[in-house]
């Protein structure tokens, strides 16, 4: 600690003749008529306080009140007002009336019967008997094809199996070669089988290269 003050008091001291020659200089300049001017130094000013205006207050405005329906403002409804509920009368006039004709058809009738008596299609007549809560009489053939046997035509199959080596050569798929024929993946399975014919199925190729993005 008197090492640190005895070292700032050797400062002070060595800048003595300096002061010395600046206060010479001083009196010099004053003897000759010169002044000093003492400059005030800056000020802090604070900002001007800034007033925020008051927060809006947004005004709800209550809904109107309906207005009361009264019997004049039911007869003042417009032409197509009146013609859409007319419309819609006779709608459900002629879906009452067909609904009607197709339950007593149901009760003597089956569906490919009624349609060909009536001229409705299948679908409508369904959807009638869905309405009204009836069903068409059951048809005399349902179920007879599961009881026919199915027969294999020599013929056709060797046929069909000269147009599938064909197809094969030149390169087709099966599903290509299938949707050609019009036939389905059970025969055309069995005709591979049934004649040793040699159908490569096409494979995956290799993923395409990847190639960073260019930045």
């Amino acid at each position: 600690m008197n090492a640190y003050v005895s070292t700032e008091l050797s400062t002070i001291q060595m800048l003595d003749p300096q002061r010395h020659e600046l206060a010479l200089l001083q009196e010099t300049f004053l003897n000759k008529g010169g002044t000093i001017e003492v400059l005030q130094g800056p000020s802090f000013v604070p900002p001007p306080v800034r007033h925020e205006p008051p927060p809006s207050v947004k005004v709800v405005k209550a809904a109107p009140e309906p207005k009361p329906i009264t019997p004049a403002a039911i007869r003042q409804k417009t032409k197509r007002q009146r013609e859409r509920d007319e419309r819609l009368v006779i709608k459900v006039a002629e879906r009452e009336r067909m609904t009607a004709r197709a339950r007593k058809m149901a009760e003597t009738m089956t569906y490919a019967e009624a349609a060909e008596a009536s001229g409705l299609s299948r679908k409508l007549l369904s959807t009638l008997a869905n309405e009204g809560g009836f069903s068409f009489k059951p048809s005399a053939h349902i179920g007879l094809q599961n009881l026919r046997s199915k027969t294999i035509d020599e013929a056709q199959d060797a046929k069909d199996c000269e147009r599938i080596k064909a197809f094969a050569e030149i390169g087709l798929s099966r599903t290509q070669a299938m949707n050609q024929m019009g036939i389905r993946f059970e025969r055309f399975n069995r005709l591979l089988i049934k004649f040793e014919i040699y159908y490569p199925k096409l494979r995956k190729g290799p993923h395409p290269a990847f190639f960073a993005k260019q930045q």
